[in-house]
């Protein structure tokens, strides 16, 4: 497995970006991941762990995606734009919560290596329009995942439609699909209050994953 751990900004976030989670642990998940998958899982129990503990879910969930909190936690904004342009199409969103952390996955087909922006928002809106996002929760984590062209994939799929998505899990309260734009495609995950997160690119299969700290 090849493990991308983000770096964190620590000034704001420059306003021409467009940006739109905890000691480790190697307990059990208390909750099984949801997710939007349309593929079922190979077996009922998914392996989730680092050390083999089993999981139910919806979709295959890789064995190299551990139970411990992925990078360094903080409340800054955090880029990786290093990679070269990737072309991917969403697979899965999932969450889990997890000891001492929450979980959103983001899982690609495709080739190359997403790069991303993450951060905290007062107002959520969509890219590019600038419209407000329906976002259930009290503060905003919006992350813009790029190497994502709209014109792959297939357009009916329920996780290429805009708009809130029924994912909770823990703190993560909600999270939304704000769209594609020129390649690069909105989320905005929805929790309690702000809380420090990480943001980490796994590979075989492509994922950014999103840890919130509890």
């Amino acid at each position: 497995m090849k493990q991308k751990t983000l770096a964190f900004i620590s000034a704001p976030l420059v306003a021409a970006l467009v940006l739109t989670g905890c000691s480790p642990a190697n307990e059990q998940p208390s909750t099984a991941p949801q997710s939007t998958s349309s593929e079922a899982a190979s077996s009922v129990d998914s392996v989730d762990s680092v050390d083999g503990a089993s999981d139910q879910s919806t979709s295959t969930i890789a064995s190299d995606e551990p139970e411990v909190m992925l990078g360094t936690a903080n409340v800054a904004p955090t880029s990786d734009t290093t990679p070269e342009l990737a072309e991917l199409v969403i697979k899965d969103v999932r969450v889990g919560s997890h000891e001492g952390f929450d979980r959103v996955v983001f899982e690609f087909d495709g080739t190359g290596t997403p790069g991303y922006h993450a951060g905290y928002t007062d107002e959520p809106r969509q890219q590019a329009s600038g419209m407000p996002l329906e976002v259930t929760g009290d503060a905003y984590l919006e992350l813009m995942i790029h190497g994502t062209p709209m014109g792959m994939g297939d357009l009916e799929s329920p996780l290429i439609q805009m708009g809130p998505m029924d994912l909770q899990a823990g703190n993560v309260q909600g999270v939304t699909h704000g769209g594609v734009f020129e390649a690069d495609t909105q989320y905005v995950i929805g929790v309690d209050k702000q809380r420090p997160y990480s943001v980490t690119v796994l590979e075989n299969p492509t994922r950014v994953v999103v840890d919130v700290e509890k």
